[in-house]
């Protein structure tokens, strides 16, 4: 057997002496003051005898700009980090390592020289290239020049929503006919199954027979389908917290703990993708929200051993979920109906703008949900390597391209793509690598341009998102969030903090008026963040400035300040 002998004495190879250049600007470590004037100070790998103009700094470690050597010393001049990009560097490559020093960054000699490529060729202002760099080291990303450019695109680009309205045809959805607005809507009581679920269908202005029975028959399909997978989610669920509710009645927390954790997980899972939940209604997305805050509340009891407090809590978990009824909204199932026939002989560019009015008119029919927005994320392919990958290895056949993403790299490879499909692509993959979980970070830091149409324009709001995180998962109870869109009436920026689910909340406006306009639906917006598990303990209105704006804009969250001359709290 080989055996290798690490020698630390082997790799002390001699570093050779570097030659300073004057006005140079250098990271510098204190070694050892000599005087109030003069000190020893590590360079790089260099001890250097430097006489500081004005005195001998204070800090551990600081910024020198060298002004002139004077013997064996050079006369040098203390600058704070704050102040560094007054002064120029001898060179590109001096400027870039005393910004990477300066910011305890560390590279390779082959990401340092894709870095400098990325700055010689790149547009933008040096900061925003700073802070593609700083984003991109923070995700533990590889720095190649691909990835600086697509996180850069991400960053400092065109919003999403102003690269994807040209893809949009100009052929407007068909308004609705008098008849059509004449159809009686039924009491969203009423028990649907099976076959029933196209009824309200049936009563449209449909098209020939033969295609009109096609469709017919797959919605009739799909409803029974998801009645059946509802029904067996529901007691598969009602069975794991028999089982809970017995492990607690017997005191055997290390039992109960694995089975809350995989409750969670369930009904995460069915948040996320289960296919029933996108026919049916707010309310019972707000139930399923409300059943998994108090699943939070049985596992911190557990926790804490309060083992009554659990099995209580889990009782009412039950009970909510035996409550439900699967319901299919009217105008979703409608919708399917459509869709499905739509589909049928609709040409590529048909297609990509159903996705796109899909993805950006989340809003619509009350589909402004958690899920709703979800979906809306999907259809523009933030999550298509996931899902392909993860088809690939459970042995599916790939699903047709139905997002955004997925289209446009078919068309690049056909080499039929329009014009502006390199810089979507580029936006939405560079925001996929800023988004990257980082797997040994207590925190995580992510980003999303989300497109919404908003008075026949296409708008984009950007979301910043900063969670704890755990076992893969971003803690929903303590979190940070900030939505930022611009509207006809001035930029908006709501900033949402949460501690152990309570919550914090400022709305940041560029008018008062519109400030007013909002306010109205303060209290409501309240009662439904109550009912999804938080505590809003703050909610308070102030003007936005300009330098609350910036610091959205590079992900830098506000939190502070929440006081002004026109603050209005619940």
């Amino acid at each position: 057997m080989m055996r290798i002998r690490h020698d630390q004495r082997s790799n002390e190879i001699p570093t050779p002496a570097v030659s300073f250049q004057p006005e140079s600007v250098q990271m510098a470590v204190m070694k050892e003051k000599l005087t109030d004037q003069e000190a020893v100070v590590a360079i790089g790998q260099q001890d250097v005898r430097v006489r500081f103009v004005d005195g001998v700094p204070s800090d551990r470690s600081f910024m020198v700009r060298l002004v002139k050597q004077e013997g064996g010393t050079w006369v040098a001049q203390a600058v704070p980090l704050s102040s560094i990009g007054r002064f120029v560097p001898a060179s590109l490559d001096d400027g870039i390592d005393l910004w990477l020093s300066a910011r305890g960054i560390r590279l390779t000699e082959k990401e340092k020289e894709a870095v400098r490529r990325f700055w010689e060729t790149e547009g933008g202002s040096i900061k925003q290239k700073q802070e593609t760099v700083a984003a991109l080291t923070a995700k533990q990303l590889e720095v190649t020049e691909t990835h600086l450019r697509l996180a850069h695109e991400a960053l400092h680009g065109p919003p999403l929503g102003d690269l994807l309205a040209p893809l949009l045809t100009k052929t407007e959805e068909p308004e609705e006919t008098d008849e059509a607005k004449g159809v009686p809507v039924r009491e969203q009581t009423e028990r649907w199954e099976g076959s029933r679920a196209y009824a309200a269908a049936s009563e449209l202005v449909l098209p020939p027979a033969e295609t009109r029975t096609f469709v017919m028959t797959a919605v009739t399909e799909k409803m029974r389908q998801l009645v059946h997978d509802f029904r067996v989610w529901q007691r598969d669920m009602a069975r794991q917290l028999e089982q809970f509710s017995h492990a607690v009645a017997q005191q055997a927390t290390e039992r109960a703990t694995p089975l809350v954790e995989s409750l969670i997980h369930s009904l995460d899972r069915m948040l996320l993708n289960g296919d029933w939940l996108l026919f049916t209604d707010m309310k019972t997305e707000t139930k399923l929200l409300e059943a998994g805050a108090k699943l939070a509340e049985a596992k911190r009891g557990l926790a804490e051993g309060k083992m009554d407090e659990a099995a209580k809590t889990v009782r009412e978990v039950k009970a909510l979920l035996e409550s439900l009824r699967f319901q299919p909204s009217e105008q979703k199932v409608m919708r399917f109906f459509l869709e499905s026939d739509e589909r049928q002989g609709m040409k590529p560019h048909e297609q990509l703008s159903r996705i796109l009015k899909q993805a950006s008119q989340a809003a619509r029919d009350n589909a402004l949900s958690a899920r709703g927005v979800v979906e809306s994320l999907r259809r523009l392919g933030f999550f298509h390597e996931q899902e392909a990958a993860r088809a690939l290895l459970s042995g599916e056949r790939l699903p047709p391209a139905e997002n955004v993403k997925a289209m446009l790299l078919s068309w690049v490879e056909e080499g039929t793509a329009p014009a502006q499909a390199e810089r979507v692509l580029m936006n939405l993959t560079g925001q996929q690598l800023l988004n990257k979980f980082t797997a040994d970070s207590h925190t995580q830091t992510m980003l999303y341009q989300w497109p919404l149409s908003l008075h026949g324009e296409m708008a984009t709001v950007h979301v910043h998102v900063n969670a704890r995180s755990g076992n893969g998962q971003l803690d929903w109870q303590n979190c940070r969030l900030y939505f930022l869109l611009d509207t006809n009436q001035g930029k908006v920026g709501i900033s949402l903090q949460a501690i152990e689910r309570q919550l914090s909340v400022t709305v940041e406006t560029e008018s008062e008026k519109l400030a007013a306009v909002l306010q109205s639906y303060a209290s409501t917006v309240k009662d439904h963040l109550e009912q999804i598990g938080y505590r809003v303990q703050r909610l308070v209105f102030q003007p936005m400035d300009t330098e609350d704006e910036e610091r959205a804009a590079t992900d830098r969250i506000k939190t502070e300040n929440e006081t002004s001359q026109w603050e209005w709290t619940i």
